[in-house]
């Protein structure tokens, strides 16, 4: 071992020189156990960052799957009129199964555009007369009324035997057109044809003919398929 300060060769092993007793510098190489290299922790640290970033994506990924289940058109879930991979599905109608209170004010609607002047109406793959349009209509105000679902039948009902009504322009409440929409079906169910007329307050009274009673309840079911509530009173004609 060479003396920095004084240049003196010395022993390999000694840890200060012997002719100025200066600090040797420098690692022995007889007497010592060799460096402990420091251990990589680069390995362990890379698999870590790996980790955290498979996490972060499962996460992200678990989110966005929730979001687009959520979107229009993704949902896969089955109700009335709604979508199953991007299908509309449309409650069942016909003469055997009835028609769902679901879909009575697109039935109503029916009605409105094209008036209820016409004798039959087609919707939803079947072709239904005034008398039948008559009961649906009356039945599902009730059901809608009370919150109640299931499929009103369809029908064949008699024409009324003198059909008139005094009335020809009035605005009736929601109490009031709901009770007679109750008086109506309810009177065809007993007699199996449609009534001659019903009256607005008092049952028994000439007040509104078929035909207006059908505009009446077209017209409720109408809005109630816009707003989502039966409207507080209607105006006929």
């Amino acid at each position: 071992m060479k003396c920095r300060n004084c240049g003196h060769d010395n022993d390999a092993d000694a840890a200060f020189c012997e002719e100025c007793g200066s600090k040797l510098v420098g690692e022995p190489s007889f007497g010592r156990s060799p460096p402990v290299k420091p251990k990589k922790e680069g390995s362990k640290r890379t698999n870590h960052i790996l980790i955290v970033a498979i996490i972060a994506l499962v996460i992200i990924l678990g989110i966005m799957g929730g979001i687009l289940l959520k979107l229009p058109g993704n949902s896969t879930k089955v109700a009335n009129n709604t979508t199953v991979n991007n299908s509309t599905v449309t409650p069942q109608i016909s003469l055997t199964a009835g028609i769902p209170v679901s879909e009575v004010p697109g039935l109503a609607q029916e009605i409105s555009t094209t008036g209820v002047g016409s004798t039959t109406i087609s919707y939803g793959g079947v072709t239904l007369d005034k008398n039948q349009c008559l009961y649906i209509l009356s039945r599902g105000i009730v059901m809608i009324n009370n919150a109640q679902t299931g499929n009103i039948p369809i029908n064949q009902y008699k024409n009324p035997d003198n059909a008139y009504g005094t009335v020809t322009s009035a605005t009736i409440t929601k109490t009031e057109y709901v009770d007679m929409a109750q008086r109506t079906y309810t009177w065809m169910d007993n007699n199996g044809q449609s009534p001659n007329y019903i009256g607005i307050k008092v049952s028994g009274q000439p007040d509104l003919s078929p035909d207006t009673l059908l505009n009446l309840y077209s017209k409720a079911l109408t809005e109630y398929k816009s707003t989502g509530q039966l409207p507080t009173s209607v105006t006929i004609p």
